[in-house]
C-alpha cells in the first residue's frame, strides 16, 4: 500500500472556520449530497495523509466526493508539487492575498498553489495564476456577485508579455479551445480557487442556472505580432513587463465576417445587465484583419468607434426586455436614455469600454469572437505578473 502526503485545498476563513461547514448546510438544504457525500468531511489541519494501493485515484475519488474538484480528474497537490509551485513566488507561503467572495476563504498563497496543482498547472505558470486571484480579489471584480448570480458569468483571461509567449499561453491556433496546457491549466486553476476558498458551488452558492464551459477555463494570450500595441501596454504597463488582464464574460461568440458583421453581433448580443451597469466587453480581433486594417491606417481606437457606432440595439427591443420593466427607469444610466431617444443604444456606454485584442490562426480568414460582459462595477482588471529575476534560465533549462 502506498501513500500521499497532499495538502488540503479547501479554505479557512480569517476567524478559523471551514467554509466547508457552511457549504454542508448549503448542499443539505439544496438537496444536492449525493454528488457530494464527504462534503465537511475532512481532518482539520493543513494536511492529510491518503494511502491505498492507488493513493493517486483515491485522492481524486476522496476530493470529487467532497466537492473539491471540477468534475475533471487532479492532480494530488502533495507536498513535493506545492513546494515546486511555491519556489516561483517571492512571497511566503502564508501571505494572505485576500478573502475569496462569497464565502471569504483567505487566499493564502500555499493555498492557492496546492489548487493551480490541482489544475494541472506547471511550476512556471504560477505567478500568472496568482496575477489572476489577485485580480479577483479586487472589489471590481465583483467576485461576490459572479459567484452568486443566476447569470452565466466566468472571468476571461487575456496574458499579455514575454510570459505569454515563453510559457507559451497560446495565441494562435485554437487559442480558445483545448489543447494547450497553460490556456486550459491556469484558468482552470482560478476556477478551482473561486470553488474551493471562495465557495461557488453550483446549486448550492452559485445560482447561474445554466452555467457555460467557460466555468471551466477562459484564457487566451494576444498575439506578439498584432500591429498594434499590446493591450498591457495600452492600460499602462511597459512592454517587458508580464501582466493577466481579466474583464468578467456572459459567453464567448463566434463571429465570421469584418468589422461590419463584428458590430452587428456586438449589438445584437449587446447584455442588458452590462448595459445598465456600463460595462466593459471584449472582442477578439483575427490577425488577417487586424493587419489589413492597421495597413489601412487602422489603430485600435479606431476599430473601437466604428464597432460602438455600429453595435447597437434598437431601443424598441431595449423597451420590450424584461429587465427594462423590472428595474426603476432612473437606474438606467444617463447616456441609454440619451441613446434611446435616437433610436439605437450602443453595448457600451464608451468606446474604450471596448477591450480588443488580437488572437487567432495567423489564416486569410475572418474569425473573431464577442464576449458580452455581465454585472457591476464597470470591470477591466489588469494586474502585474511578478516573475522571479531568473526566469529566463530557469525555463531555458526545463526540458523540452
Amino acid at each position: 500500500m502506498d501513500a500521499l502526503w497532499v495538502l488540503l485545498p479547501t479554505g479557512q476563513r480569517a476567524s478559523g472556520e471551514w467554509i466547508d461547514d457552511t457549504l454542508r448546510e448549503r448542499v443539505r438544504e439544496k438537496g444536492l449530497l449525493a454528488r457530494t457525500p464527504l462534503v465537511g468531511q475532512f481532518p482539520r489541519q493543513r494536511v492529510e495523509l491518503v494511502r491505498g494501493a492507488d493513493p493517486v485515484a483515491a485522492v481524486n475519488t476522496l476530493f470529487y466526493r467532497r466537492g473539491w474538484t471540477d468534475g475533471l480528474p487532479i492532480v494530488p497537490p502533495t507536498l513535493g508539487s506545492v513546494e515546486a509551485m511555491l519556489g516561483w513566488s517571492p512571497r511566503a507561503r502564508h501571505d494572505v492575498l485576500g478573502e475569496v467572495e462569497p464565502l471569504r476563504g483567505l487566499a493564502t498563497v500555499e493555498k492557492v498553489a496546492a489548487n493551480a496543482v490541482m489544475a494541472g498547472c506547471r511550476p512556471e505558470h504560477f505567478p500568472v495564476v496568482l496575477a489572476a486571484v489577485e485580480g479577483i480579489l479586487d472589489p471590481a471584480f465583483n467576485a461576490r456577485g459572479v459567484q452568486t448570480t443566476d447569470e452565466n458569468v466566468a472571468p476571461l483571461l487575456i496574458v499579455n508579455g514575454p510570459i505569454s509567449q515563453a510559457l507559451p499561453v497560446n495565441a494562435d491556433w485554437g487559442a480558445l479551445g483545448p489543447g494547450w496546457q497553460a490556456n486550459a491549466t491556469i484558468g482552470r486553476a482560478l476556477r478551482l480557487v473561486m470553488n474551493n476558498l471562495g465557495g461557488g458551488w453550483p446549486g448550492a452558492v452559485s445560482f447561474a442556472g445554466l452555467g457555460q464551459p467557460g466555468r471551466y477555463t477562459l484564457c487566451l494570450a494576444e498575439r506578439a505580432d498584432s500591429p498594434w500595441p499590446p493591450l498591457h501596454v495600452e492600460l499602462g504597463y511597459r512592454p517587458e513587463q508580464s501582466t493577466v488582464t481579466l474583464l468578467r464574460a456572459e459567453t464567448a461568440i463566434n463571429v465570421t465576417g469584418g468589422l461590419d458583421e463584428l458590430a452587428s453581433v456586438v449589438g445584437s448580443a449587446a447584455s442588458l445587465f452590462s448595459i445598465l451597469h456600463s460595462g466593459k466587453v471584449a472582442v477578439v480581433l483575427a490577425p488577417f484583419v487586424a493587419r489589413r486594417l492597421a495597413a489601412e491606417g487602422w489603430t485600435k481606437d479606431d476599430v473601437r468607434r466604428h464597432l460602438h457606432a455600429g453595435g447597437r440595439l434598437p431601443a424598441e427591443t431595449w423597451r420590450r426586455s424584461w429587465l427594462y420593466s423590472a428595474v426603476d427607469a432612473r437606474q438606467w444610466p444617463a447616456w441609454v436614455h440619451a441613446a434611446a431617444v435616437e433610436g439605437w443604444i450602443p453595448a457600451v456606454s464608451e468606446p474604450a469600454d471596448i477591450t480588443v485584442v488580437v488572437a487567432g490562426a495567423d489564416l486569410a480568414i475572418p474569425q473573431h469572437a464577442y464576449f458580452p460582459s455581465w454585472g457591476h462595477p464597470p470591470c477591466r482588471i489588469s494586474r502585474e505578473v511578478v516573475l522571479p529575476p531568473d526566469w529566463r534560465e530557469r525555463l531555458a533549462a526545463e526540458p523540452a
